[in-house]
């Protein structure tokens, strides 16, 4: 049998669990103060999350939970601009309320799968970039950096 997001079936708990993260995100899209999204090195501007994942591209490691060193819910999505420079979005509990909901979901989902939290979160951001792509017709350039 064949995995990954794109075999999961509609009702697995898996890609239900997805969904209702994906749904969370979805009001990060244009949070004041985290968009627009200027870079530093080339001045492109992505208004939206949405646009900066259509925009951008993933970086092996794509998002990471670092509350255990800021000391509260604290997630850091990683994308590199056309330019090759890497942006950086940070999501909080004050920007999204289910953020330590989201990573205590993922751990537990790699606990049951026996999947590293890596290859979960992974998993996640490709349905994540896989809807929004769906949803807004974004064409995804391929880029060399």
């Amino acid at each position: 049998m064949e995995t990954g997001p794109e075999s999961i079936e509609p009702d697995n708990p898996r890609k239900q669990l997805f969904d209702a993260f994906i749904e969370h995100f979805c009001s990060v899209n244009s949070h004041e103060g985290v968009f627009p999204k200027k870079c530093r090195t080339c001045g492109k501007e992505y208004e939206s999350l949405h646009h900066y994942i259509c925009d951008t591209e993933a970086k092996a490691q794509t998002m990471e939970d670092v509350g255990e060193i800021m000391g509260k819910s604290f997630t850091m999505v990683y994308r590199n601009c056309s330019c090759g420079n890497t942006l950086v979005v940070t999501i909080t509990e004050e920007i999204m309320p289910q953020i330590t909901e989201f990573w205590d979901s993922l751990k537990l989902e790699a606990e049951i799968s026996g999947h590293s939290l890596k290859h979960i979160v992974t998993s996640f951001v490709e349905e994540w970039e896989n809807d929004i792509h769906s949803q807004f017709s974004c064409i995804k350039k391929n880029r060399r950096f």
